[in-house]
């Protein structure tokens, strides 16, 4: 658990946790996560414009590794969507990854706390992605990685087998 908070922390979740028991909520109270976007909020839009849809709140520094660290948000706005956890990270002031440890399914039908990583890896490529699952002994789980045109579109954590993180374009580490 200790290395997949470095997970977390790394993918800009601030303090959010990590590993994600499976939902107990049913598949009605998860939000579809689009490879550009969740609900109104798209890759690439500003911090100011991404604000005023009243999904971020609670502000946060993100990985302070490499240079200036990003900014980050939490799904604690009060137009958010209850069922979702997770975090908005801003580079440059634009919207630059969306991760999420609760509440969110792919249009593939990859629902955080559900799906296994394997799962996740044969829906993307029966979809016509590129997908791969890599097994990473320094965070203790396997991170997935979802491509079409040559970049990365959605990414997958998962520890002991199960996806606990979903994120746009990647999931972020943080060492």
């Amino acid at each position: 658990m200790r290395h997949l908070k470095s997970v977390l922390a790394l993918a800009a979740m601030a303090g959010a946790p990590l590993v994600v028991p499976a939902d107990a909520a049913g598949p009605t109270s998860t939000t579809v996560l689009r490879l550009d976007a969740i609900g109104p909020l798209h890759l690439g839009m500003t911090r100011t414009a991404a604000l005023a849809t009243g999904w971020l709140a609670d502000r946060r520094p993100g990985c302070p590794l490499g240079g200036a660290p990003p900014i980050t948000y939490r799904f604690t706005g009060p137009k958010a969507p209850a069922a979702i956890r997770g975090s908005a990270e801003f580079e440059s002031h634009r919207l630059s990854t969306l991760s999420f440890t609760r509440g969110v399914r792919t249009s593939t039908g990859v629902t955080v706390g559900r799906t296994t990583t394997a799962r996740m890896v044969t829906r993307y490529r029966t979809a016509g992605f590129t997908a791969s699952a890599r097994l990473e002994s320094t965070f203790q789980g396997t991170f997935v990685r979802v491509r079409r045109h040559g970049r990365d579109v959605v990414g997958g954590f998962g520890e002991g087998g199960v996806v606990t993180i979903i994120a746009i374009p990647a999931v972020a580490a943080c060492e």
